[in-house]
């Protein structure tokens, strides 16, 4: 039996009243006031800008500091020797003479001819060169002595450079340097753009010379340790004054070590003369004797920035002392001047002294502004307020002020300390370590030269490389990194 399938009732609705029947709506997307919107915009916008003027900052401080003289361009672990000096332009890597991106000095060729150079300081590339002196008729004798010639800014004249060309040189003995008087002495003045000649004056007799603003200075020995210093118009030659000096008195310990040699240097108030054995003569501007007699066996300073003059000798105890010279009473501090790389200028008048203790002095000042005990510092940049010492131990960043230590960083056993240079991005530490395992003895020189990258906020290390070749420490000349070895120097980059 077949069962009926239920009927169900079905209706049906027009598409148009569907349309008209109510609905449930769908529901509503959130969305955020459009003040809720824009802010994390403006954060944002506000951390870039705050990055912007960061880093414009950073650019300014670091364009600040490559105006600095000692401070080096940029520098990066990849190192390597950009060049390496030829045909006797040595001395133009060390002159300290920098004109539009070149170095500027007088070069002396192996046959003994001699130019004044520029150098590009990037490739080594001579850019111009004026030949001065020719070769002499029999080649030089390959020997232990230097030429006393050179080339220095003229004080107060942009790109301008006294040369003196000579063939007079220094010869050194086991117990004394005596010079040797040649027969070629000649003041030259030079274009460092071009390498043009402005003036052109002999010099009889020259073995020291030095610039003052518009003259040109020289000193020629006479009699038994005498000298006479003339000055003459840099552009016409024409004398201007005539100064002798007697030869120094000596002492009993003179005859321990006689060091003939004669220097010439500008200061803030004249000029300064230095005669064997290593006495010391202040001019005035005209010629006349202000000052003589002043103790500087050990050799003397003149400040880059001042033109202040240190003189530098030995107590009765054999300690090194240092006499700062000025018109009031003069202020003598033990110990030995700690060398600046690099000074921006922020703590006028700082003077650092070092023996087994940091001091930091005041110019004038016998009473140190403060001090930091068990350390002996080689040298030390100051910089934005701050001193970084390169010690025996390793580096140490004191506030310039009040001496409160701000970060000490230690270097690995083994490594001695080198100089410190700075190119405003990192601290610059030369050092080295021995070549091969084990204690560290006096027969391991020469090592390893290594150059490390200190962070300025905190000392960390930021990078360790080896030096190129087989250079062992570095040091800074205008604004060029130098490594030097035992074949001679480089420039780096």
């Amino acid at each position: 039996m077949t069962r009926r399938a239920q009927m169900l009732a079905v209706e049906l609705v027009e598409h148009d009243e569907l349309e008209d029947a109510p609905s449930t709506p769908p529901p509503a997307r959130w969305r955020p006031p459009w003040r809720w919107v824009a802010v994390p915009v403006a954060l944002v916008l506000a951390l870039a800008g705050a990055q912007a003027v960061t880093d414009a900052r950073e650019r300014a401080r670091l364009a600040e500091l490559a105006a600095v003289p000692g401070v080096v361009r940029p520098v990066d672990r990849d190192l390597r020797v950009l060049w390496t000096p030829q045909d006797g332009t040595d001395s133009v890597l060390w002159s300290g003479i920098e004109a539009a991106g070149a170095m500027v000095g007088l070069a002396h060729a192996p046959d003994g001819s001699q130019a004044v150079v520029a150098v590009d300081r990037l490739t080594g590339d001579q850019r111009w060169t004026t030949p001065v002196a020719p070769a002499p008729a029999v080649a030089p004798a390959d020997g232990g002595g230097s030429g006393v010639g050179g080339c220095v800014p003229l004080p107060e004249v942009s790109r301008r450079v006294l040369c003196l060309v000579s063939d007079t040189y220094l010869e050194y003995g086991e117990l004394s340097v005596r010079t040797v008087v040649g027969t070629l002495s000649r003041l030259v003045v030079v274009d460092t753009g071009d390498g043009a000649v402005l003036g052109d004056h002999p010099a009889p007799g020259a073995v020291a010379f030095t610039a003052l603003p518009g003259l040109a200075v020289v000193g020629v020995p006479v009699g038994d340790g005498g000298l006479v210093v003339t000055a003459s118009d840099l552009v016409t030659g024409e004398q201007a004054w005539r100064t002798s000096l007697p030869a120094p008195p000596r002492d009993a310990d003179d005859d321990l070590y006689v060091d003939g040699r004669i220097s010439l240097f500008g200061t803030a108030e004249g000029m300064g003369v230095v005669q064997s054995p290593g006495r010391m003569t202040l001019l005035d501007p005209g010629g006349v004797v202000v000052r003589s007699g002043i103790d500087a066996r050990s050799g003397f300073e003149v400040d880059a920035a001042t033109r202040t003059v240190a003189a530098l000798s030995f107590a009765p105890d054999g300690l090194q002392r240092t006499t700062f010279l000025s018109r009031g009473p003069d202020v003598m501090l033990t110990g030995n001047r700690v060398t600046l790389s690099a000074d921006d200028g922020s703590v006028p008048g700082l003077v650092l002294m070092s023996d087994t203790t940091v001091r930091a002095y005041d110019r004038g000042r016998s009473t140190p502004r403060w001090s930091i005990s068990h350390a002996v510092a080689g040298n030390a940049l100051v910089l934005r307020g701050r001193v970084y010492l390169s010690t025996d131990v390793g580096l140490v960043a004191v506030d310039a002020r009040t001496g409160e230590e701000l970060w000490r960083a230690s270097t690995p056993a083994g490594r001695t300390m080198g100089a410190l240079v700075t190119d405003g991005r990192h601290l610059l530490s030369a050092q080295e370590r021995p070549d091969g395992a084990g204690e560290v003895t006096q027969d391991d020189w020469p090592g390893v030269g290594e150059l490390v990258a200190y962070r300025f906020a905190d000392g960390g290390e930021d990078w360790r490389v080896d030096l190129p070749g087989d250079l062992l420490g570095v040091w800074s000349t205008g604004s060029t990194l130098v490594g030097w070895g035992p074949a001679g120097s480089s420039v780096l980059g």
